[in-house]
């Protein structure tokens, strides 16, 4: 349910975080969205305020995040990770798109994920973990992006939606990312470059730097759709194995 009062709190969140967090010292990161406080709000006020660095909304990112992630994925239906899922916002929307087996909404939150088990059992009824004729079964993982719980070549694709500037070590997360994804799986990111509004203590990325960082991981194929005065989306894959890329090139 949205209010405005809600939505009031999510604009206050974001303009003074201190306040709401008891005055937190050094990077907030992962630690803010272990708040219940935050948890609640982001979905029914915070995310909203994304706008304001050139999000474009839920819709058109999750419509452009599909488009990307499904080079990764083609006709198969495997397995898609979306870490650092938050509420769930785009893991309710992967599960019922109809293009995966299975979603998996990963957070290292426990306060994030009891929100994604409210709203998914509310949409979905409450086994929303197992899969219906209309719709992926999700399950929720709470785990560490930088050491994820999946075998290595294990899924078809990764969504991390405005998460990276959280993580505490993005270097090991990406290379993380690129263990489990499949040969040819799709990496998926948002985040905010700098410029626009900041909150202290995150990391904000260039589009320069995000493309060295995916590649030192071993991850390929850089495709990025920015907008003003913050928002990017990166596309990077992990090399496909060598005998797919010889029939490819034959």
């Amino acid at each position: 349910p949205q209010s405005a009062e809600v939505e009031a709190l999510g604009v206050e969140l974001m303009r003074d975080p201190t306040r709401w967090l008891g005055g937190q010292e050094g990077p907030f990161g992962t630690v803010t969205f272990q708040n219940p406080l935050v948890s609640f709000a982001y979905e029914r006020g915070w995310r909203s305020q994304f706008a304001s660095s050139g999000f474009p909304g839920p819709d058109e990112e999750f419509r452009w995040a599909q488009e990307f992630l499904a080079e990764g994925f083609g006709a198969e239906r495997g397995v898609l990770l979306d870490a650092s899922c938050g509420s769930g916002l785009f893991s309710r929307r992967f599960a019922s798109s109809g293009r995966y087996c299975s979603v998996v909404a990963l957070d290292f939150s426990e306060s994030m994920l009891r929100q994604v088990d409210d709203f998914a059992s509310k949409e979905f009824g409450p086994d929303y973990a197992a899969a219906a004729s209309d719709r992926a079964g999700l399950r929720l993982v709470r785990a560490d992006i930088a050491r994820l719980p999946f075998a290595s070549g294990s899924l078809g694709g990764v969504h991390a939606g405005a998460a990276i500037h959280c993580w505490p070590s993005p270097e090991n997360a990406v290379a993380e990312v690129a263990r489990v994804l499949r040969p040819g799986g799709v990496f998926v990111l948002t985040t905010f470059r700098p410029g626009g509004r900041m909150l202290r203590g995150f990391k904000f990325w260039t589009e320069e730097e995000l493309e060295t960082l995916t590649r030192q991981c071993g991850l390929v194929e850089f495709e990025a759709i920015t907008r003003e005065p913050a928002f990017i989306m990166v596309k990077v894959r992990k090399p496909p194995a060598p005998e797919a890329q010889e029939a490819a090139e034959a």
